[in-house]
């Protein structure tokens, strides 16, 4: 396979490998399926270094049994796992394609959040970069931060400023792309007065990461209207705030279960302290929700003029925005969504680069 350059793309096999089958990795392993031979490979979570020992030991074997019959290794996120990939792309002179996604190249200390924070991974990062031949961040602010900082003493994101000896040139944006048939509006459902967020809270530091403190003030602050926080476990969350009477915490929802609680309501926010780009925003504007969020990383480019863009984290300022985008309408959101991030212009792009590598 490896010397077969005239060949259809679907006698071009690839190695995939991802840390989780969140939604949007397997779109992505859709979408190389499609025009690809693809060999995936998902880690399991774990939380103990035997565990990680045992995955790590896995992917090695998995590797070793398929590195000589593949032309290239597709990449989701670059971490501790993603070293071994370049181990052996280096070794077999394999071309290694990295899809950047957020935690990869965002620095917040003050919550210990991001592989650059531990020096091993920070390593392992670097390496990872230094050996692709490709790295496709899915917004412009992974490639360079853009300076906003929310309450933050440090907050360095992107490559070129955490890495800045990658070279330029082998970084391509390639934004994420929505199934807008899946997510719509119904129009049998009125929207309520409601306001939504949804991110998977797993432990304190995804809690204040991904703004649910904010969000959960911001209710307190608006008994008037009803919020629901979905992804989170309620028991939990009573352990880092005082949850007002107004807020509905809801747990693990599947992903195109979400469609529900987007179609209901008035309000999306998006508080997170950084982002890569956030697909739980893009899916609630194509449900016709009005956008709320921080002007950090692709959050103004995705709202655009359809919702509010906040450049304070005081609550004042918050409530302000929640009244304007409470009097808003979200056809236009939807409109955005769907002209700005087709999942059509992210297959092409993606399938493109890879093709043209080979």
């Amino acid at each position: 396979m490896t010397n077969n350059p005239g060949g259809s793309l679907k006698n071009r096999r690839l190695l995939f490998l991802s840390h989780a089958t969140l939604p949007f990795v397997r779109q992505d392993e859709a979408i190389l399926r499609k025009h690809f031979d693809l060999k995936p490979f998902y880690l399991k979570y774990y939380g103990t270094v035997p565990e990680a020992l045992l995955n790590y030991a896995k992917v090695i074997f998995w590797l070793s049994k398929n590195i000589r019959q593949c032309d290239g290794l597709f990449l989701r996120f670059a971490d501790i796992y993603g070293f071994f990939f370049s181990i052996f792309a280096r070794l077999f002179k394999k071309k290694l394609f990295v899809a950047v996604g957020g935690f990869d190249v965002t620095w917040i200390p003050e919550l210990k959040y991001g592989t650059y924070h531990n020096k091993r991974s920070r390593f392992f990062t670097r390496f990872t970069f230094q050996t692709a031949c490709k790295l496709l961040p899915v917004c412009e602010s992974l490639v360079q931060n853009r300076g906003k900082i929310f309450g933050l003493k440090i907050n360095k994101q992107g490559i070129k400023t955490l890495y800045p000896e990658i070279d330029s040139k082998k970084i391509v944006v390639i934004p994420n792309g929505y199934r807008n048939s899946h997510f719509k509006p119904d129009d049998q459902i009125k929207k309520a007065d409601e306001v939504i967020m949804v991110a998977s809270i797993k432990d304190h530091q995804t809690f204040k990461v991904k703004g649910a403190d904010t969000f959960i003030h911001l209710a307190a602050a608006s008994p008037e209207y009803n919020f629901t926080l979905v992804g989170a476990d309620p028991e939990q969350v009573r352990q880092w705030a005082e949850l007002p009477a107004n807020l509905t915490i809801v747990p693990y929802v599947p992903h195109d279960a979400l469609v529900q609680y987007y179609q209901k309501a008035k309000v999306f926010t998006c508080l997170s302290l950084t982002e890569g780009m956030p697909n739980v925003l893009s899916e609630a504007m194509l449900c016709e929700c009005v956008p709320v969020g921080f002007d950090i990383s692709s959050i103004p480019e995705i709202i655009g003029d359809t919702g509010v863009v906040l450049d304070s984290m005081e609550m004042d300022h918050i409530k302000t925005g929640l009244l304007k985008a409470m009097s808003l309408n979200g056809q236009r959101a939807r409109e955005r969504i769907v002209s700005h991030y087709p999942l059509e212009a992210r297959e092409k792009k993606l399938t493109e680069i890879i093709e043209s590598s080979l």
